[in-house]
């Protein structure tokens, strides 16, 4: 059925949606024309990359996960993993998030109440509804590590940000200008976490609990973990304050 191939294709998309990621982000990519670029032009450079080069990895037979399934349902699996993925690049986050809100908000989807109403009699206007909200679902799985325990979430912050400032020290050394947020020697990690809770994660969640009030568990810990980068911040800037005023003394 409909229903069971999406079930199927976001199994799949939880497990491609990085599929080969070089350490590098698009900025990069474009900047230093990887041909990993020139093959995309530029265009969701990686997005297109991990879902293309999971697709060619599933040609072999052995690999085949759709062997079992109708052409029908194959063209349809394929362009619901194509376009979810496709939606995990940053660049649409603000467009998508919008998009989805004022879908909600004009059918009073509320905390799980009223869900039936996206249903259309229009078989176009039900699949790009569902679309929508399959986007969303897979984007909000890729930004979520602030929905994960403290414990989970520091390390994984503590591993990103080693690979954007590997980033950033190859920009620097080929004369490209650096990406956001890779400058090891201006970046402020806990700042750049609630900038990225308080922007990207907790409005995006909030929507989502919409859809899917279970989702509250993770806003939870968003909640935590916000609070945990704003303490130290406010630790840093303490200590800031303290050697400023000893300075002066």
């Amino acid at each position: 059925t409909r229903r069971s191939v999406d079930i199927f294709t976001k199994r799949i998309d939880s497990i491609i949606h990085e599929n080969k990621h070089p350490g590098f982000n698009n900025y990069y990519n474009k900047n230093a024309k990887t041909d990993i670029a020139l093959t995309y032009n530029d265009i969701a450079v990686l997005e297109s990359y991990h879902v293309s080069e999971a697709f060619k990895i599933m040609q072999d037979k052995k690999n085949n996960i759709f062997e079992n399934i109708s052409d029908e349902e194959y063209r349809v699996a394929r362009r619901r993993i194509i376009e979810s993925i496709l939606s995990t690049d940053m660049a649409n986050h603000g467009k998508h998030l919008t998009q989805l809100k004022a879908k909600l908000e004009s059918l009073n989807i509320v905390e799980g109440q009223n869900l039936e109403k996206i249903v259309s009699d229009n078989v176009n206007k039900n699949y790009e509804s569902q679309q929508m909200i399959l986007n969303m679902m897979v984007h909000s799985a890729d930004v979520s590590n602030p929905g994960k325990s403290k414990n989970v979430y520091v390390k994984w912050v503590d591993l990103i940000f080693n690979e954007f400032f590997n980033q950033g020290d190859i920009e620097k050394s080929k004369g490209l200008s650096v990406s956001l947020l890779c400058d090891r020697e201006s970046t402020n990690i806990n700042k750049s976490q609630i900038g990225f809770i308080n922007f990207i994660v907790k409005p995006t969640f909030e929507c989502m609990i919409n859809i899917i009030p279970n989702l509250s568990v993770y806003m939870d810990n968003i909640v935590v973990n916000c609070k945990y980068y704003e303490d130290l911040v406010k630790a840093e800037e303490e200590k800031k304050s303290k050697s400023i005023k000893k300075f002066k003394q």
